[in-house]
């Protein structure tokens, strides 16, 4: 379990960032909404030359348009099942890790699966956007869902993980897919495909910034890691800590993260 910091002052040795990975739920966003002055610090990041890439549980549909009005290089979505990558004439390109005819039997499988969940823990439904989703399964527990409990999360990711699926719990959703990918390892193809970073290079150069369950894995692989102050809540049950903590939470945490690396 690593050592963690106050963010401020940043160490020397992120002087070298050219890249940064965020979460969006709770991480970019503030009670849901994207505050002006976080979209404003997006926009500083990617004025003072760093890659912006958004990555997280959200929807192909989401992922579509923060492509499309963010100042962002790529995005990754459904917790790593593909990314989209901005072309220099701002048209997109679509990746996804397994191919079609396997995410479409993926997917009838995780639906059934979710059904099952729902039963088991009435108080949970599909999330809303579900019929945006083009990979994973995506039940709401803490978005349009209040007053769920540890315990029943921990029911519905049972339900996946006994089938063998994969499935974590962000801060509003939990996310179940099939197959090897995560967060981590579609930022490392990403980041090897479009950028020829080796592992050694995404170590140095990549600043990873998140707030919950599902973004472990990232703060694992990252050496330079952030999470903003309302991850302290899922602390103890992280195996691997981000470096750093920012003294504010959300938004506001990620704008801290940004004033400080620039």
């Amino acid at each position: 379990m690593s050592e963690m910091r106050s963010l401020l002052p940043l160490p020397e040795q992120l002087t070298g960032i050219k890249y940064v990975l965020s979460d969006v739920d709770d991480t970019i966003t503030s009670q849901g909404q994207l505050r002006p002055d976080t979209y404003q610090a997006i926009h500083q990041l990617v004025d003072a030359g760093i890659i912006f890439i958004p990555i997280t549980g959200g929807c192909a549909g989401w992922c579509d348009s923060f492509a499309r009005l963010w100042p962002c290089a790529a995005v990754i979505g459904e917790n790593g099942g593909f990314y989209i990558k901005k072309q220099q004439d701002s048209t997109l390109d679509y990746h996804f890790w397994h191919c079609e005819n396997e995410r479409i039997s993926n997917q009838k499988q995780l639906l059934a699966l979710a059904q099952s969940a729902i039963e088991i823990v009435p108080q949970v439904s599909l999330a809303k956007d579900q019929a945006y989703r083009l990979v994973d399964a995506a039940i709401d527990y803490n978005q349009d869902n209040k007053g769920i409990s540890p315990a029943q999360v921990a029911q519905v990711l049972e339900v996946f993980h006994s089938a063998g699926a994969r499935a974590n719990a962000s801060s509003i959703h939990v996310n179940a897919w099939f197959g090897d990918y995560s967060k981590k390892a579609m930022a490392q193809k990403l980041l090897a495909q479009e950028y020829q970073l080796s592992p050694e290079q995404m170590r140095e150069q990549v600043l990873f910034i998140g707030d919950s369950l599902n973004d472990e894995s990232m703060f694992e692989f990252f050496p330079n890691s952030v999470g903003v102050a309302n991850i302290t809540s899922s602390l103890e049950a992280l195996k691997h800590h981000p470096t750093w903590i920012t003294q504010k939470p959300n938004g506001c945490g990620f704008n801290q993260m940004v004033d400080a690396l620039l």
